[in-house]
């Protein structure tokens, strides 16, 4: 009789509380919904690790990115760069180079592909060599060279830098599982490099053969590999712009099985995602700036995803691209090297910056 006394008033006093109740468990639900989406984005890893220093990471997340990046005429620019890393020749060149400008008004983010063979006159060199010629002058100067020689190129002021070595790029990819790409054409490369074998005699044993065909493929991180750095293909495939239309149709593959279920729901995927961030990437984006870059993730759809082409043209249509091949490299130490045509660079800018305003950028 007594424990029936006892549950009976308890049951009065829940109902009393009932919705102050819900509310704490409600609140609850929320906070650990936020945290756990938060940690499986690569540009925003950090978040998890910032969050435990206090509640201003999650407060951030309510805010308008605006309030918390680094940005110009309401744009944030970053530069992502891919590098061969430890155990590959030239570690610290940076073999794909990508500008990914965010416009805070138009929720729209473009893509500009940086050709490694661009010529940077201030460095006299190519900008792939920008990143190891800083880390060279001082440890942590590859970012602020690379970010300054973009910024030279393209007129925009470049934000923020993140590096991947291609070990944390295969690596990540075969976590996530994989990546579906649709090839657009057929194409075979009787030149890949394979790793460690550089100075091997015949040269032939220096080189594989690859084949891509054209339709829907799933590659796992060593065939995306190859499928981005390829150079040597036959036909238009073998260009640096094809490359750098390939680099974003994997990244956005990437983002694509980044959100789905299947590495959301997993915990060992996403414990091992925070581990390879740490262990082979570089970045100046700090504290509560991931959080703000998540916001951006989680809420960019493909159609806000738009590209911009840096090219030499088209010969089989005699179209003029806004770069060129010198015919004279006397003046570039004898190097393939591209360089805006005609050497006029304000009209490189100012063709960046047309695309950056086109109408299409504002189509809802």
């Amino acid at each position: 009789m007594t424990k029936i006394l006892f549950f009976s008033k308890i049951r009065r006093h829940l109902s009393r509380y009932q919705r102050e109740i819900r509310f704490v468990i409600l609140s609850a639900l929320i906070y650990f919904l936020i945290l756990f989406l938060y940690s499986f984005l690569p540009p925003i890893i950090k978040f998890a690790q910032t969050f435990l220093q206090g509640p201003g990471s999650l407060i951030s997340f309510t805010r308008d990115p605006l309030e918390t990046l680094h940005s110009t005429n309401n744009r944030t620019n970053l530069l992502l760069m891919g590098m061969g890393g430890a155990g590959h020749e030239g570690a610290l060149l940076t073999d794909s180079m990508l500008v990914l400008s965010y416009n805070h008004n138009t929720k729209v983010i473009h893509l500009i592909s940086l050709p490694r063979d661009l010529w940077v006159d201030s460095l006299k060199t190519k900008i792939n060599a920008a990143y190891y010629y800083g880390e060279q002058k001082q440890p942590g100067g590859g970012l602020i060279l690379a970010k300054s020689a973009a910024t030279e190129l393209t007129g925009l002021p470049i934000h923020y830098g993140f590096t991947i070595d291609f070990a944390g790029f295969e690596k990540a990819i075969d976590l996530v599982g994989g990546v579906n790409i649709n090839i657009e054409r057929s194409f075979d490369d009787y030149q890949y490099p394979i790793p460690g074998l550089e100075n091997t005699y015949p040269e032939s044993l220096r080189y594989e053969h690859l084949r891509f065909e054209a339709g829907l493929e799933h590659m796992n991180g060593e065939r995306a590999l190859k499928f981005v750095r390829t150079r040597h293909a036959e036909g238009d495939e073998g260009t640096d712009f094809a490359r750098s239309h390939r680099q974003q149709l994997v990244l956005l593959a990437f983002k694509d099985q980044l959100v789905s279920t299947q590495t959301l729901l997993s915990p060992q995927r996403l414990s091992e995602l925070i581990d390879l961030y740490s262990q082979y990437t570089n970045t100046d984006i700090v504290g509560t700036e991931y959080t703000a870059f998540a916001r951006l993730v989680l809420l960019l759809k493909r159609d806000q995803i738009k590209s911009i082409t840096l090219s030499t043209g088209d010969e089989k249509t005699n179209e003029l691209g806004i770069l060129e091949n010198p015919k004279n490299r006397n003046p570039y130490q004898g190097q393939y090297i591209l360089i805006a045509r005609d050497g006029n660079w304000n009209a490189l800018k100012q063709y960046i910056q047309n695309e950056l305003n086109n109408w299409l950028s504002f189509r809802p």
